[in-house]
This record gives structure tokens, C-alpha cells and sequence, in this order.
């Protein structure tokens, strides 16, 4: 019994000294830590490997693609859509990227627009050390496909390059 109120005093102490939104913040969430808004913005170099998630038929990006970006992240962690881009690496066209970096545990959430009605997401964990790690799916929800066909996913690794 004694055990059980030396739990319960401890419990109430930390309890008490909490004082995030989301209490288990780090622990359930997950995330790479805090970083920066400095630490998110710049330019960044992302690796794929197609997985077997998905079919990915006709002419998805091979494996070893690197997608070149340009993050314009925000004080709240927005990426603004306006400033930031990413290079198709087939056409080489320059493209527009928005989503979010929370600052917070480096959970991100980024859209790379294609032409048209096209869009993939990439989601996955950054951090403040500059490196990246998560999953590409093409296409985003609600878009259609920028390469291949049948739905494509991919491992995503990254470098902040600069």
C-alpha cells in the first residue's frame, strides 16, 4: 500500500509540472526533436526508393531519384507556397511546394504540386541536425498522380544542403 501512494505522490507531481498542450508530446507523436526555423528553411536534397506499397505502374521514378527543394519555413512552421519550390527531376522544371514543419518535434507534411491537378506528399521527420526521413506518396489524397501510374510510394531520405 505504501508502494502504491509513493506512485500515486509521484504521478501527482509530474502532473502537476506539466505544461505542454499535448502531455505526451515526444513519446506517442514521435519526432526528431526541436529545430529551428532557420534550422527547416533552406535547401534541401531528398532520396527516393520506391517501396511495395503501392502498384506504381508506368514510369514511376526509378530508385536513386533525387528531388532538389527550396523550403521558405515561416516562424509557425508554415512553408510558404509562394517562395518555396522543388525541381521535377524528370523535366527539370522548377514547381511549387507548401505544407508544414512543426518546430516543435520536426514532424513535416510537405505537397510538391505537378502540373495540372497533380500533387504528392511527402511526410516523414526533420531535424535540427539537417537530415530528413519519411515517406513520398504520389498522388497526394484528392490529386492526381505526377508520375507513373496506379499509385507510387517511396522512402524519402534527405540532406539540408545549403
Amino acid at each position: 500500500m505504501r508502494r502504491l501512494g509513493v506512485v500515486l505522490a509521484m504521478m501527482m507531481v509530474v502532473a502537476a509540472c506539466e505544461t505542454t498542450a499535448n502531455p505526451l508530446d515526444g513519446i506517442i507523436s514521435g519526432g526528431g526533436g526541436a529545430l529551428t526555423q532557420t534550422q527547416a528553411a533552406g535547401n534541401w536534397s531528398f532520396t527516393l526508393q520506391q517501396t511495395t506499397t503501392l502498384p506504381c505502374n508506368s514510369a514511376p521514378l526509378a530508385n536513386g531519384t533525387v528531388i532538389a527543394a527550396h523550403l521558405d519555413v515561416l516562424a509557425d512552421g508554415t512553408v510558404s507556397s509562394s517562395t518555396s519550390t522543388w525541381v521535377n527531376p524528370v523535366t527539370a522544371g522548377v514547381q511549387t511546394l507548401s505544407g508544414s514543419v512543426t518546430l516543435g518535434n520536426g514532424i513535416t507534411d510537405l505537397t510538391f504540386t505537378g502540373s495540372g491537378s497533380s500533387a504528392m506528399e511527402m511526410q516523414g521527420t526533420m531535424t535540427a541536425g539537417g537530415s530528413f526521413n519519411g515517406t513520398l506518396t504520389d498522388p497526394r489524397a484528392g490529386s492526381s498522380q505526377v508520375f507513373g501510374s496506379g499509385g507510387c510510394e517511396y522512402t524519402a531520405s534527405g540532406i539540408k544542403t545549403g
